[in-house]
């Protein structure tokens, strides 16, 4: 008995309410708490639709929207911060609404789950656009409480209208 994994039970609650709270972070542009739910080793990705069936599966070698790691989504929060983003000026009011949360998948500290999400964003400036699609994540169990490790966004338009950035997928 002494080889077995010990599994970590996460419930969908938990899951659940990480997700609203990380969408709730980025409507009320509390970008320091934001970027806390993500752990050290994040990977925060937006593959490209190719074709009517399927997103790009390798970001060193494909199209991606977006793909950062931890230091990446660092470095994006300090350009929000500062103002130093063209996409960011002014920043759009959002809504992000995150439903039908599942869990797919627990080994030892990790947690896959999927969500279906929708944001609307809007400023005066580009008017309002609505997007929606899939999250897939990767979540771990730490000391600290659940964190993300793996954020895929599919955004279900392949015809992408204005900036696509952390807070309006």
């Amino acid at each position: 008995m002494g080889d077995a994994a010990i599994l970590v039970t996460i419930s969908v609650e938990q899951v659940t309410a990480l997700l609203h709270q990380e969408a709730w972070f980025l409507d009320h542009k509390r970008w320091g708490n934001w970027l806390a739910l993500y752990d050290k080793d994040a990977v925060y990705w937006a593959p490209a639709l190719v074709g009517d069936e399927g997103w790009t599966d390798d970001p060193d070698n494909d199209v991606s929207l977006m793909y950062m790691d931890r230091a990446g989504l660092e470095a994006r929060i300090f350009r929000i911060e500062g103002g130093d983003s063209y996409a960011t000026d002014p920043l759009p009011h959002t809504a992000h609404l995150v439903t039908n949360v599942l869990i797919h998948d627990q080994t030892d500290d990790l947690t896959e789950v999927s969500a279906t999400w929708m944001v609307h964003s809007y400023t005066r400036v580009r008017s309002a656009t609505v997007r929606g699609g899939l999250y897939d994540y990767l979540l771990r169990d730490t000391p600290d409480g659940l964190k993300i490790v793996r954020k895929k966004i599919y955004i279900h338009d392949d015809r992408i209208v204005g900036p696509v950035d952390i807070y309006n997928i």
